[in-house]
């Protein structure tokens, strides 16, 4: 097994050696597996097939090979796309998978996702989202979900103000912090509250006591 899976998809990869030539030979003659590694490729293309995850193979072990095979969704936006678009490659569709599961990719890689327009953000923090929606004939539905979703904070940190007189932007960093999405990294949340409390107070709502600075308390304004 070649530390990088990606060789065996290819279906004119032949091994540079089998651990038992004899075995293999024999199972072949008895037809129990298939010839030229293809058995992997098509539990890959299976699982393609039923939009489920592609396989997951750890080779980081000396002598031994670890496999995940998934029986469930980790992200529906995967799901969506491999159902809109039948005709993607394996590889596109690896990378693709890749991108669900957090993993590394490179530059290249990158790009030629962001070519097909099915990724968001900034490497390494991609996420599969609104080329899926947009293929599905759901982008206005996604927009209104974007500026839904910011109102609904808006009125959280409002509430808050309400309830409980002033507020730091570290308590609002707890208060929203459930309601972002998990793809935003650190900085990314910090910046969206940033936005809010600046969106806040370009329309009058509210202000702070100080310009800026951690210790910054806001309130409502009347």
């Amino acid at each position: 097994m070649p530390k990088d899976i990606r060789k065996v998809l290819d279906p004119a990869y032949n091994p540079p050696f089998y651990r038992n030539q004899l075995l293999a030979d024999a199972m072949v003659a008895f037809g129990m597996i298939d010839t030229a590694t293809l058995g992997i490729r098509k539990i890959f293309k299976i699982q393609q097939a039923k939009y489920f995850p592609l396989p997951g193979y750890d080779t980081s072990r000396e002598n031994e090979v670890r496999v995940t095979v998934y029986g469930r969704i980790l992200d529906k936006n995967y799901t969506y796309l491999l159902h809109d678009k039948p005709e993607l490659d394996l590889d596109t569709v690896f990378l693709i998978d890749k991108v669900q599961k957090g993993e590394k990719l490179t530059a290249g890689e990158v790009a030629i996702l962001r070519k097909l327009k099915v990724v968001e953000g900034r490497a390494p923090n991609l996420f599969l989202s609104a080329a899926v929606s947009e293929s599905i004939d759901e982008k206005a539905q996604y927009i209104r979900n974007i500026v839904h979703n910011n109102d609904y904070l808006k009125t959280m940190i409002v509430e808050h103000l309400k309830t409980y007189g002033s507020g730091k932007k570290s308590d609002f960093m707890k208060l929203i912090l459930p309601e972002l999405p998990k793809t935003l990294n650190d900085r990314q949340k910090e910046n969206k509250v940033k936005n809010l409390l600046k969106a806040l107070k370009k329309d009058g709502l509210i202000d702070t006591n100080v310009a800026k600075g951690k210790n910054a308390k806001w309130f409502l304004l009347d």
